[in-house]
């Protein structure tokens, strides 16, 4: 039986941006001169590909992987090039097999196209499939401090493969961005309808409808650690493998990296003691194993801690700093690279409210002040290699020409790829220098839980070019060395971006933030009920102590309160959808504060009766009210005064009364003691004249007590009367009331 037939016309040919994957279409005999001349990549894994050449038969015969067909049927044209207008091309035919069933995806399908007649003209066939997608990755050199034009090189590199069965030989290769929609579909195999089932009357009477399988218990591990409880000798405490058998799943106290050591320890105190307890000495071990070990740390800074219920809280502080010092020094520490600091109360690391916080608060904690790149012959790079913008600005660009159209790139390769099949290329697109500088940039961040303490070391780039930067890892370069590693997302013409690389531990940032209210203006006043208008404040205030050897920048990341809108900004201050940018300037180790301040108005509701007096006079002076009502909201205010002064007064004469009660009763008690004891009569006759004076106080007060009960009555019935009649309307705010 003849295989089945798709019959094409023949199409314009124009070289647009569809995608094809590296595809192994395998010219036959004579058609050998229809060889790949042009590839188009883009990053959403779609790839287009073009053949061009002359045919010296009426039928090619392609041959492509059982995975792609259906998609060179769907985008496959037939081109011969340079048709007069009367001329008409010729018919085109493709045949190929149905797919088996079973058929691998990697099964090799051939597609034959049948030409009548045979075309006298070159020929251009094109398909798109999926491929790999080509990728971005970038290096960054940053400039050094002493350098006077802040100017980073930036390059662009592409990572492209070549993962089908045919050697790429000269040819030409895009590379484009954007995303062109694309779909899979099944087009040769036969649809059918589905009807409906016929369900529940024919099945198995019970058995198995799918497979049944074992239960399994994976080894205990109490703490959750990776390290199972017969391995581990804490099995009670997360830890880490460790290849001493000793420690094997018991916390680390110290980290180590390739450029870095982190002391994470903490010792604890007894309350009131700076005696070391018996359970700190194996840490002090290891840390002063680290400390013997790692030269680089020139300077480790002993921090002492207090609770709030201490007393001397910053002499204690101190004196346990000093414990531990001695105890470092005693274990062959140089004192030299020991310092102290006291802190008293002003850090805890829980809450104050509870004895476990309190606890957890009387402490000595470890900060590596100073330390120099650690020392790995592993690691050492050759001392002639140095990295700087100037070293690197002459490699060439390997993107000729750059394209920009519908919010998508195109970079055309300037010279002829030859890339063998099943391998890899590394090609140079960019490479050009950009506005750039190392900051200093406090974002935290949950994926970097220490960014909530220290900022990030950045690099910040302006793109001022007329290219746009596509989404892909970053290599940060520094001082001639690797630095770290950032991610850059997708960055147009114009935009500027901060991409942090490490964590900078020796500065620190802490943040505090408190909440004010306001009061502003009046708003309507009906039937006792008060509206007005209050200013929520919020004020951030941030506490920046920088460490040795920072950057000249902070950029202080300020996420933006919803509903509220900031009162002033420090100059320089940048706006985005969602935060502001404060650019802050730093010397090292000398600490700076920067306060923000945001607010948004509030609509609340008061009875007049209750209201606080004081603060109703500020929302009367904040209010532009007509001239008779202006007096009669002032004299609301003064009798709500006075309200309130006689309410206060009530209360602290009934509180005087009651001790007077008590004590009255505590002296009769105390008389009718010593009633029957001769001996009592002069101590007796004290207390008789005690309780007469209190008798006489507690009567006074009675009176007094019933006297401001009247004026609070009076003022209560005047407010009222004041208050009854009295609406003002919303429109307030204009001058507009109704008296």
């Amino acid at each position: 039986m003849r295989a089945p037939s798709l019959s094409l016309r023949a199409l314009l040919f124009a070289p647009l941006l569809l995608l094809s994957a590296c595809t192994t279409p395998l010219a036959h005999g004579p058609s050998k001169g229809l060889r790949l001349r042009h590839v188009v990549l883009y990053q959403n894994g779609l790839g287009y590909f073009e053949r061009t050449g002359e045919m010296s038969s009426d039928k090619l015969a392609l041959r492509f992987r059982e995975r792609e067909v259906d998609d060179v049927l769907k985008s496959v044209v037939v081109v011969e090039e340079g048709l007069g207008p009367n001329e008409t091309p010729s018919t085109v035919s493709a045949h190929l097999p149905r797919s088996g069933r079973g058929a691998s995806p990697e099964e090799a399908t051939e597609l034959e196209l049948v030409f009548s007649p045979r075309p006298s003209r070159p020929v251009s066939i094109a398909y798109a499939v999926p491929t790999a997608a080509w990728k971005a990755t970038y290096r960054i050199i940053l400039p050094t401090k002493e350098q006077k034009d802040r100017r980073a090189l930036l390059q662009a590199w592409a990572l492209i493969d070549n993962v089908g069965d045919e050697d790429w030989n000269d040819v030409r290769v895009t590379l484009a961005t954007g995303a062109p929609l694309s779909y899979s579909s099944d087009l040769r195999s036969p649809t059918m309808i589905e009807r409906p089932e016929l369900k529940g009357i024919y099945g198995p009477q019970g058995g198995v409808v799918g497979p049944v399988l074992a239960e399994n218990v994976a080894a205990r591990d109490t703490d959750a650690d990776g390290v199972p409880d017969r391995e581990d000798a804490c099995p009670n405490e997360r830890g880490t493998v460790h290849t001493d058998p000793a420690r094997a799943g018991c916390p680390s106290h110290v980290t180590l990296a390739l450029r870095e050591i982190k002391i994470l320890a903490q010792l604890f105190f007894d309350k009131g003691s700076d005696a070391v307890k018996p359970a700190s000495l194996p840490i002090l071990d290891e840390v002063a194993q680290v400390l013997q070990q790692n030269p680089s740390i020139m300077l480790l800074e002993i921090e002492g801690h207090t609770s709030t219920d201490e007393q001397n809280p910053t002499e204690l502080s101190a004196r346990r700093a000093s414990a531990i010092r001695a105890a470092l020094v005693k274990r062959g520490v140089s004192s030299s690279r020991l310092s102290m600091r006291s802190y008293a109360a002003d850090r805890p690391v829980d809450s104050n409210a509870t004895e476990p916080g309190r606890a957890k608060n009387r402490r000595v904690a470890f900060h590596i002040a100073e330390q120099g790149p650690r020392e790995d012959p592993k690691f050492r790079a050759p001392t002639t290699t140095t990295i700087t913008p100037q070293s690197l600005a002459r490699v060439p660009e390997g993107a000729g020409r750059i394209d920009a159209s519908s919010g998508s790139y195109r970079y055309e390769i300037a010279n002829p790829v030859t890339l063998a099949k099943k391998s890899s290329a590394l090609i140079t697109l960019i490479n050009r220098p950009m506005n750039g500088d190392d900051v200093l940039l406090y974002r935290p961040d949950p994926a970097a839980p220490q960014s909530s303490t220290h900022p990030f070391r950045a690099a910040e780039i302006e793109n001022k070019s007329d290219i746009g930067l596509q989404p892909g890892s970053v290599s940060i370069f520094s001082g001639g060395t690797f630095v770290g590693e950032g991610v850059i997302t997708r960055l147009l013409p114009g935009e500027r971006s901060t991409i942090p690389y490490a964590i900078d531990d020796s500065t620190r940032v802490s943040q505090a933030r408190i909440s004010l209210d306001e009061p502003v203006r009046i708003v309507a006043l009906a039937r006792g009920v008060l509206r007005v208008t209050d200013r929520q404040r919020l004020v951030t205030t941030y506490d920046i102590e920088p460490g040795h050897n920072v950057p000249n920048t902070l950029v202080l990341r300020h996420p933006r309160t919803f509903g509220y809108e900031p009162v002033v900004l420090p100059e320089g201050t940048e706006k985005t959808p969602d935060a502001y940018l404060i650019r802050v300037a730093l010397t090292p180790h000398k600490p700076t504060k920067i306060a923000i301040e945001e607010a948004r108005p509030v609509e609340r509701q008061w009875l007049v009766l209750t209201a606080d007096g004081e603060r109703l006079a500020l929302y009367l002076k904040g209010s532009a009210l007509p001239e008779g009502t202006q007096k009669r909201m002032a004299r609301i205010v003064e009798l709500r005064r006075a309200l309130g002064a006689a309410s206060d007064e009530l209360g602290r004469l009934r509180e005087k009364r009651q001790e007077a009660t008590d004590r009255a009763v505590e002296l009769r008690e105390n008389v009718k003691a010593i009633e029957k004891t001769p001996q009592a009569d002069k101590l007796r006759k004290m207390l008789l004249e005690r309780l007469e004076s209190v008798t006489k106080a507690g009567d006074e007060l009675a009176v007094k007590i019933t006297q401001r009960s009247d004026d609070a009555a009076i003022a209560r019935a005047e407010l009222d009367d004041a208050v009854r009649d009295l609406v003002i309307e919303e429109d307030a705010k204009a001058g507009g009331g109704k008296p």
